[in-house]
């Protein structure tokens, strides 16, 4: 029997090719021994079925959970994520079935920092305003805009690990100072990476730009509160790169609205795609993305080679790199 390969359906643009390109696959293609088929594109989860069907799944962003596996004549043998995030699998359940899981760190590392450093420098800049002043006629108000220069300004991370070590190698010529929260590195890990360590509430009370790359997970979710709202500077900026539910959203809007901090830059919601009544929407002073600010070419190409990879790895008997479990 040969092995089967499932990929998400959604990984497919408009034209009806992947939006990573052709080239990644050609190490499928080359191999006789792995059938490759294109999943439904408007599934939200993995059924049983398809669980059943392949031996390995390329996974964008239908969700795999315990249920998807309950089945006693499940085939699936490894869940390979497109991406770094893998907060859509349930990672228990895959674990109790032996089905290996993996994520692409390694290709998401350094677009996903410079994503955080285009929402850092689109909100100092107001670019969205500025644009807007050119587009309806108002150039000479641009007087009344001045930005945010951050040369004496502090930039505080949360989650110091792949993304974010990143983000601060690439910062450190831009900001006056960095600290950081991340409660699973060492002071000495901190010392090495040249920046301070800090208390979450510490972080929030010290930083001009805040940036969130940790993980979702049940510590996570809303850690961004209210209190935390009331520690900011209201000259200060929160941005999202993380995953929407580490913000509590409402408590956000209630921040912009009464004016607690300056604005947001969220690449990530708490309901993707964002709700048409959404307050967020209505603010002026937020940067809105659809989860896709990292997105280029390079990056897309980058975390397929490194999926797919995990996968031939697998079907070959060799070490697996990236297993989250």
């Amino acid at each position: 029997m040969k092995f089967k390969l499932g990929i998400s359906g959604d990984l497919i643009n408009s034209e009806g090719i992947p939006c990573f390109g052709e080239k990644p696959l050609e190490k499928i293609y080359n191999r006789g021994d792995i059938d490759l088929e294109w999943m439904n594109p408007n599934i939200r989860e993995i059924s049983q079925d398809m669980a059943a069907k392949f031996d390995a799944i390329l996974l964008n962003l239908p969700k795999a959970t315990k249920e998807s596996v309950n089945r006693v004549d499940c085939r699936l043998k490894i869940i390979s994520r497109f991406g770094v995030g893998f907060d859509t699998v349930d990672i228990v359940a895959m674990k109790n079935k032996n089905i290996i899981v993996t994520n692409t760190p390694n290709a998401v590392r350094r677009p996903v920092a410079v994503a955080a450093l285009t929402m850092i420098f689109s909100l100092s800049g107001k670019l969205l305003l500025k644009d807007e002043l050119v587009r309806s006629g108002s150039w000479n108000e641009r007087t009344n805009h001045m930005g945010v220069g951050l040369t004496e300004k502090t930039l505080g991370v949360i989650g110091a690990g792949n993304i974010g070590s990143e983000l601060i190698q690439l910062a450190k010529p831009f900001f006056g100072k960095i600290i950081s929260h991340d409660p699973f590195l060492s002071l000495e890990e901190f010392i090495k990476k040249g920046i301070e360590k800090v208390d979450l509430l510490e972080l929030a009370n010290k930083s001009d730009f805040v940036v969130i790359l940790c993980n979702l997970n049940e510590n996570t979710k809303n850690l961004i509160d209210r209190k935390f709202f009331e520690e900011m500077k209201d000259s200060s900026f929160i941005i999202n790169m993380s995953r929407g539910p580490v913000i509590n959203e409402q408590e956000l809007v209630f921040a912009l609205k009464n004016k607690l901090i300056n604005g947001a830059g969220l690449d990530v919601m708490t309901i993707e795609p964002i709700e048409n009544d959404n307050p967020l929407l209505e603010m002026k002073n937020t940067i809105l993305t659809p989860h896709a600010l990292c997105w280029t070419d390079e990056c897309f190409e980058a975390i397929a080679n490194e999926a797919i990879q995990s996968i031939l790895d697998y079907k070959d008997n060799k070490k697996i790199k990236n297993r989250v479990n």
